[in-house]
């Protein structure tokens, strides 16, 4: 029996192997369900080679999108539109857009709320003063370092300043004013 034998020509294909990144944290947990809310994704050990495929993604629940890199410590994606509300999504990353990470994290959608009317709508320059808004579809949540509301003022070059929001109920938030302008101010909230 005659053997042919053929010499083995390698081809042009190359593979990269990278470090798997290593999770930290990420900021915030819920978005409005028209998608657009930017998640801030940090640890290290990211990369962005895109001349061999990697280029950082996230997944909301079943849906994948392409993550912006900023850093080798931290990326950033924009959660795509969701139907599901109010339910926490598995969130997770990948380098590839295959091999994804173990973070155990969860994303949740709520609907966009929408403000009526703020009361009261006056208070003194010392700040103090509690303001309850009212309008619909205000979403629970607990955490402070989250669930803000900003007093922008409009008539001075002041930098708007955020107070933590204490949700009442699905149509209710209260939130104190901040004080320290040296002059009475127009804001809007």
């Amino acid at each position: 029996m005659d053997y042919i034998y053929h010499e083995f020509n390698p081809s042009h294909v190359e593979f990269f192997q990278y470090i798997q990144p290593t999770f930290k944290f990420k900021h915030p947990d819920q978005g409005i369900s028209e998608g657009g809310t930017l998640v801030e994704v940090v640890g290290f050990d990211f990369r962005y080679k895109p001349e061999y495929g990697v280029v950082p993604h996230c997944k909301f629940g079943d849906k994948i999108v392409r993550a912006w890199y900023d850093s080798t410590v931290r990326i950033v994606c924009r959660s795509p539109p969701s139907d599901t509300v109010g339910v926490p999504l598995p969130f997770t990353v990948s380098l590839n857009g295959v091999d994804w990470l173990e973070m155990d994290q969860t994303f949740s959608y709520y609907i966009q709320p929408e403000l009526y009317t703020a009361q009261p709508d006056a208070g003194p320059s010392s700040g103090g003063t509690e303001i309850y808004f009212t309008g619909k579809n205000f979403p629970q949540m607990d955490n402070p370092e989250l669930f803000k509301c900003r007093f922008t003022p409009t008539n001075s070059k002041s930098p708007p300043r955020n107070m933590p929001g204490i949700w009442l109920n699905d149509t209710t938030i209260m939130c104190t004013t901040p004080g320290g302008w040296n002059e009475g101010d127009k804001m809007s909230l």
